[in-house]
């Protein structure tokens, strides 16, 4: 794996993702009645290689079957950043946990099967100076865990995940929102982990 081609994908996708969204916004999505000719366009951007024949059959979308609901284009827009950012979130746990495990195992340990488990294995091995960015990616999990099983809402399991990051004072009452921000500041505490990681015997020793 070359892990920094994968985390400058990450990267590329959202700075291309921000910007096109910022375009978009710009000029109030433009006609917002061609959002199906958009859709097809979009289908033939990239080939679909699954490598099996899939079981659900491809179907087209019907003129008039879609649209972006939201009373008016700032409204539109709001949702669609807030939807895209939770996306983007979620891709940066998993490139996180596959980046992770991958240089655990150069270590010549075998990597946990989660990624909380793997965050753990690497605090008690990275400088004590760094010790931020590990417990930003318990924040991650804790985030993550919270979008995806919680629908931003904070249960007693995402509030012991922070606890791990020596975070008390938890507002359970708030709805998480990220924002872009927020994925540029996590990606720098993955950045800074795997530049620690990097620097483990490669021998099986820890």
């Amino acid at each position: 794996m070359d892990v920094d081609s994968e985390m400058l994908r990450w990267s590329q996708t959202v700075y291309g993702v921000a910007h096109a969204l910022h375009v978009a916004r710009s000029i109030n999505f433009g006609n917002l009645n061609t959002i199906i000719e958009s859709l097809r366009a979009a289908e033939a951007w990239n080939p679909s290689v699954l490598g099996f024949e899939s079981n659900v059959p491809a179907k087209s979308f019907v003129d008039g079957s879609v649209k972006l609901d939201g009373d008016d284009h700032q409204q539109v827009f709001a949702r669609l950043a807030e939807n895209i950012v939770d996306v983007l979130f979620v891709s940066l746990a998993v490139q996180a946990d596959v980046v992770i495990g991958y240089l655990i195992e150069k270590t010549g340990q075998k990597a946990p099967d989660f990624l909380f488990s793997k965050i753990e294995w690497t605090k008690s091995r990275i400088s004590e100076k760094q010790k931020w960015a590990i417990n930003g990616l318990f924040e991650v999990v804790a985030l993550r865990n919270a979008l995806v099983h919680g629908a931003g809402s904070w249960s007693e399991t995402t509030v012991q995940q922070l606890r791990k990051a020596g975070i008390e004072d938890v507002d359970t009452s708030a709805r998480v929102s990220l924002s872009f921000g927020d994925l540029f500041r996590y990606r720098r505490a993955l950045r800074t982990v795997v530049g620690e990681l990097r620097t483990l015997p490669a021998d099986g020793a820890v």
